[in-house]
């Protein structure tokens, strides 16, 4: 019965570009010393949360954002890179450590116009840094919007 489906879907956070992590100018990210995962080229100023979860870490720098699902897996969702120097400038958070959220809620909102200049890219990764054994497919690549099924993890 279909209730009874344990994968995991992930939703696009915003309208954008889905990457792989391989186009990523971030070792970390990169070479998945963090996990496994995809990245997105934001064209859209909010970003919300791609699977339904708590909330486990909300960074004062409101660049990223780390989601544990009732079944364990665990997501974070990291704006741009080296967005962490900026100490939350061009940021506007909805959200805080501890909340349940749900998938589509939006946890963020980026000033991508301002943050960009300041920082060597806004790509940004959703990475899975626990993924409860299970195996990440990117079931769509290119442009998508916010809310499209981006990947399923099984």
């Amino acid at each position: 019965m279909w209730f009874f489906n344990k994968n995991l879907k992930v939703l696009a956070p915003c309208d954008g570009k889905i990457i792989t992590l391989d186009e990523v100018e971030d070792d970390v990210f990169r070479e998945r010393m963090l996990g496994d995962g995809l990245a997105i080229y934001p064209t859209s100023n909010d970003f919300h949360a791609p699977v339904s979860g708590k909330l486990v870490t909300a960074f004062p720098t409101k660049h990223a954002f780390g989601i544990q699902t009732k079944n364990g897996v665990e997501i974070l969702l990291h704006i741009g890179l080296d967005t962490v120097s900026l100490d939350g400038n061009g940021f506007e958070s909805y959200v805080i450590q501890d909340q349940e959220v749900n998938a589509g809620d939006k946890l963020v909102t980026v000033d991508l116009q301002e943050v960009s200049k300041k920082v060597p890219s806004i790509k940004s990764p959703i990475i899975f840094t626990n993924n409860g054994g299970k195996t990440l497919e990117i079931v769509k690549m290119g442009e998508v919007k916010k809310g499209d099924i981006v990947a399923i993890l099984k």
